[in-house]
């Protein structure tokens, strides 16, 4: 079973609404088999603007009833043995193209945050107005307006918005085919960016479906690591391939390029060190399929964070034979890491727990080093004139480093007795298939006794209203107690 750690790992998708007659409200699982709701076990092809037009419309409904129902909830429940904790959740606002938001759409939408607060996952949040094909799209300045009104809630709950990214504009919010041509408007693009950067906190960043789109703005050079984690803009803006894999542009797209398909995928791959990565597959393998071992190695290239497995993926098409499919079925030799010198994994996780050999498929492979994977290697602790110090090395074996800035503690239990001392180290920077050092030193409490003291190491979530809830706190890959958010390092006489 995959650790269900936040911020990273597969993820579902779902559109949000409860207004009658918008397409939204609907999971992305439509062919589930544990749910007898009367859904069609193909994809049914619909169009809400045009009839007579095909468009796939995930979940096949209009009218909100499967947000009401909470199928989105059974939806994570029905996958958490993946682990699945990132809901890509879509607010589609067509029906406002040319109006402000009215007072019920804004509350529908924070009924909807509150339902994810509650459920104990995240959001990788993105506003959309067209589908495919549309007949009318937003303006610049109704946009903006939109933004304007939707920045309270999204201040208000962006401890469970994983990211936001910047959509808003073309098919799906991905920056093409937009009915009034906003994708080529370079202009526009630049104040979108700063006034989405602008809503959110400092540290937290938004992201863009193609690199061009970052590039005509920023130029096409990397972010280099001594700008990364600042408050420059382009420090703050990751990628987002809705296309991951998908034909000879890799997903990265053939129109308005200013890099070849081998210098995107290289850019790709100094920025996402530093930045948030996600993408999906495309339906029904459309493109061709991706082979599992090259998605393993171009997942990790590119460091990715977060991967829909809703696309060629069986629960979700409805028939077996996609390219999730495969990975599910064909194993990783721990041989072929070594050959395409892929960073030292653990020895353990090719072994039960009685160290027998067991076989992981590639689908296990990616599900679980998608994003962090943290190890404890080694744990120091001492007390020496008057001073705390504690050494504690921690192996990443995931793809990336966390993507958002939290706490990292050291804790120490004696009875009724507890205190936390801050390690000054930036999780973000504990980067994929690297070991890494934690240090700290610090004076004794005045209320400090001799003992023998339970520690621990807390990574909690940065923001206070999750700080003590131990679902959004992440977990070592050990095979190591984790209690109430804190990983059980063992006991020191102190």
């Amino acid at each position: 079973m995959a650790l269900a750690n936040p911020e990273r790992g597969f993820r579902t998708e779902m559109y949000f609404s409860e207004i009658p007659g918008e397409v939204a409200g609907t999971c992305s699982c439509h062919t589930k088999r544990s749910k007898l709701d009367g859904r069609a076990e193909m994809p049914v092809y619909q169009n809400a603007e045009i009839p007579g037009v095909p468009h796939l419309i995930r979940g096949n409904r209009l009218d909100g009833i499967e947000f009401s129902h909470g199928q989105w909830m059974d939806e994570l429940d029905y996958f958490a043995y993946d682990g699945v904790r990132i809901m890509q959740s879509y607010c589609f606002l067509m029906n406002y193209a040319h109006v402000p938001l009215p007072p019920e759409k804004l509350a529908d939408i924070e009924r909807f945050f509150q339902k994810v607060r509650k459920a104990g996952v995240k959001l990788l949040l993105r506003f959309a107005y067209e589908l495919s094909p549309s007949v009318d799209g937003p303006d610049k300045d109704t946009i903006l307006l939109h933004l304007q009104q939707l920045t309270p809630l999204i201040r208000n709950y962006i401890d469970i918005i994983f990211v936001l990214q910047c959509g808003f504009v073309g098919k799906f919010g991905e920056w093409h085919n937009s009915f009034n041509h906003l994708q080529d408007d370079v202009a526009f693009e630049k104040v979108l960016l700063d006034a989405v950067l602008a809503v959110l906190p400092l540290g937290r960043c938004t992201m863009l479906r193609y690199p061009f789109l970052k590039q005509r703005v920023f130029d096409i050079t990397p972010l280099p690591e001594e700008k990364a984690f600042t408050a420059a803009p382009e420090a703050r803006i990751g990628h987002f391939n809705d296309g991951f894999l998908a034909g000879p542009s890799l997903g990265f797209g053939n129109h308005n390029k200013r890099l070849t398909i081998q210098e995107d995928s290289e850019y790709i791959a100094a920025e996402s060190r530093f930045l948030p990565q996600d993408g999906e597959l495309f339906w029904r393998d459309v493109a061709g399929p991706v082979l599992p071992t090259d998605a393993l190695q171009y997942l990790r290239k590119w460091h990715y964070d977060t991967l829909g497995f809703v696309h060629s993926n069986e629960p979700f098409e409805g028939k077996f034979g996609y390219s999730m499919d495969v990975w599910k079925v064909v194993p990783v030799d721990p041989l072929f890491l070594k050959n395409i010198q892929y960073p030292p994994f653990s020895q353990d996780y090719f072994h039960d727990e009685r160290g027998r050999f067991v076989w992981r498929s590639y689908y296990e492979f990616i599900r679980d080093h998608l994003g962090y994977r943290l190890e404890l290697a080694s744990a120091e602790i001492l007390l020496q004139d008057g001073m705390l110090t504690a050494n504690l090395e921690l192996y990443n074996r995931g793809f990336s480093a966390p993507v958002n800035p939290r706490p990292i503690l050291l804790t120490l239990e004696n009875g009724k007795t507890k205190f936390e001392f801050p390690f000054d180290s930036e999780i973000r920077k504990l980067y994929g298939g690297e070991k890494h050092l934690l240090q700290l030193s610090a004076p004794l409490p005045d209320n400090w006794h001799s003992g023998v003291w339970q520690a621990g190491l807390a990574l909690p979530d940065a923001a206070e209203v999750l700080r003590h809830d131990a679902r959004y706190a992440i977990r070592l890959a050990n095979a190591i107690e984790f209690r109430n958010g804190i990983n059980l390092l063992g006991e020191w006489k102190l």
